[in-house]
């Protein structure tokens, strides 16, 4: 068997709370529509499919973890993606991981 190496332990203690975080459909979504730029928070409340209260309590989860930025603008509030290496893990189940279907 060939080994490679493993990532360091600082790297996976640094990954795990955003991994936890992120754990969620919906704020997977966000972070993925957020990809293409920011925006408010009623316009990312449709495209997530859900209400704008519950959608505002999940931005606001990321917020605080450093996932998200906001902005405000009058009476909107814009959001946008700073933790732009969320990304990779989008991009691995968008490519990689057929979950749920069988072959």
């Amino acid at each position: 068997m060939t080994t490679s190496p493993l990532v360091p332990r600082e790297q996976l203690d640094r990954a795990a709370p955003l991994i936890r975080v992120t754990a969620h459909p919906l704020r997977l979504r966000i972070i993925d529509y957020l990809r293409h730029g920011e925006d408010c928070v009623g316009n990312i409340a449709k495209v997530a499919e859900c209400e704008q209260a519950v959608t505002s309590q999940h931005l606001a989860t990321l917020r605080q973890h450093g996932i998200l930025a906001a902005r405000r603008d009058g009476q909107r509030v814009y959001y946008r993606l700073v933790r732009v290496e969320m990304l990779g893990l989008l991009d691995c189940i968008h490519s990689h991981c057929e979950i749920g279907r069988e072959e």
